[in-house]
C-alpha cells in the first residue's frame, strides 16, 4: 500500500509540475506572439514613413530611428521569453529528474542503483525507481 500511494504521489508531483511548466511556456509564447505582431506594425510604420517623407524629399534616418529603437528593444525581450522557456525546461528536468519519463530497464554493462524499495535496477541519474515510484 505505501509503494502504491508513493507512486500516486509521483504521479501527482509529475503532473502539477509539467501543468505549470506548459502555463508557464505558453505565457511567454503568447507574449513572443504578441511582440512579433508589434514588430510587424512597427515595420510597416517605418516603411509609411520612409516613403512619406522620401516623396516630400525630407528623408533623414532620424526620423525613423525611434521606431528602430522600439523593435531591438522587441527583439531583446523575445530573446528573453525563449531563455526563460529554456529555464523552465532545465527547472523541470532537475525536480522531475532528467529521465522520468524513461521506465525501460537498465541494459546489462551499464553503471546502475538498485532500489531499496523493490530492488529494480535504475540509471544512476535517475531520481525514482522506473518499477515503483520510490525516491532513489
Amino acid at each position: 500500500m505505501a509503494g502504491v500511494m508513493k507512486s500516486f504521489s509521483k504521479g501527482l508531483a509529475t503532473v502539477n509540475v509539467k501543468t505549470n511548466v506548459f502555463m508557464e511556456e505558453n505565457k511567454c509564447k503568447t507574449y513572443i506572439s504578441t511582440l512579433e505582431e508589434d514588430i510587424r506594425k512597427l515595420k510597416l510604420e517605418i516603411g509609411e514613413n520612409t516613403y512619406r517623407l522620401w516623396t516630400a524629399g525630407n528623408f533623414e534616418l532620424t526620423a525613423v530611428e525611434s521606431l528602430l529603437g522600439q523593435i531591438q528593444e522587441k527583439e531583446r525581450e523575445i530573446e528573453q521569453q525563449r531563455q526563460k522557456i529554456q529555464q523552465l525546461h532545465v527547472e523541470e528536468e532537475r525536480i522531475l529528474g532528467s529521465h522520468q519519463n524513461q521506465a525501460a530497464p537498465v541494459d546489462a554493462g551499464e553503471p546502475r542503483i538498485y532500489c531499496t524499495q523493490c530492488g529494480a535496477p535504475n540509471k544512476p541519474d535517475y531520481k525514482f525507481c522506473v518499477k515503483c515510484g520510490q525516491p532513489l
